[in-house]
């Protein structure tokens, strides 16, 4: 009798007790914490600055983030297959913008305008810190600039682990595969959705 009900939709126990699920929840928390204090740091400095870099690097990433957390501490097999595809692509974008400024630094300031638009949201945070004149407050910023790298590559690769244990040990891997590369595309499409509004709308404001 009791053999016929269906068990509750839930992860498996070993995946919700699993280092890797929790190591991506520690990553992800330190990520979100790393963006608000830049946004933070920023906006004391400089207002109207912190306004630019609210809209065009930080603000969308802040909130992608937020739901990142959100839903990676919430029970269910598909709404954690998209927080952990949230978190690999999440991850991969940070990895780009450390890796695009540590290299083309100097490149990416000839550009202007027009590299802030479309690399902003890629810019990880502490940039400004790790090339001040000041050579303490460069030395700390460079510091944690790679600290954020590091604590990036370690949530990407944290959630493809979680998400291959959880698609292990589950029925129904298909609809999980389907939930994770929905979270991978989630911020390439609003990136894509935020650079079209702002080049259909900056053309008027210039």
């Amino acid at each position: 009798m009791f053999d016929s009900i269906a068990p509750v939709e839930s992860e498996p126990t070993s995946v919700v007790s699993s280092h890797w699920l929790w190591a991506a929840r520690c990553f992800a928390l330190i990520y979100t914490i790393a963006l608000v204090g830049e946004y933070v740091t920023a906006a004391l400095a400089n207002p109207v600055l912190a306004l630019f870099m609210f809209l065009f690097m930080f603000g969308v990433r802040g909130l992608l983030s937020l739901v990142l957390l959100y839903f990676l501490f919430r029970r269910g097999k598909k709404s954690l297959a998209l927080a952990l595809g949230l978190g690999a692509a999440t991850a991969f974008i940070a990895l780009f913008g450390v890796a695009s400024n540590a290299l083309f630094w100097p490149l990416g300031q000839s550009f202007g305008l027009a590299s802030m638009v479309i690399f902003g949201p890629t810019t990880p945070p502490f940039v400004g810190m790790m090339h001040a004149p000041n050579p303490e407050l460069a030395t700390a910023g460079l510091l944690l600039f790679w600290s954020f790298g590091i604590c990036s590559a370690m949530l990407g690769l944290s959630s493809v682990v979680a998400f291959k244990k959880t698609a292990h040990e589950a029925e129904g891997t298909g609809k999980l595969r389907l939930a994770f590369c929905a979270g991978i595309a989630v911020p390439f499409v609003v990136w894509l959705i935020g650079m079209l509004l702002v080049m259909t709308v900056l053309p008027f404001h210039i």
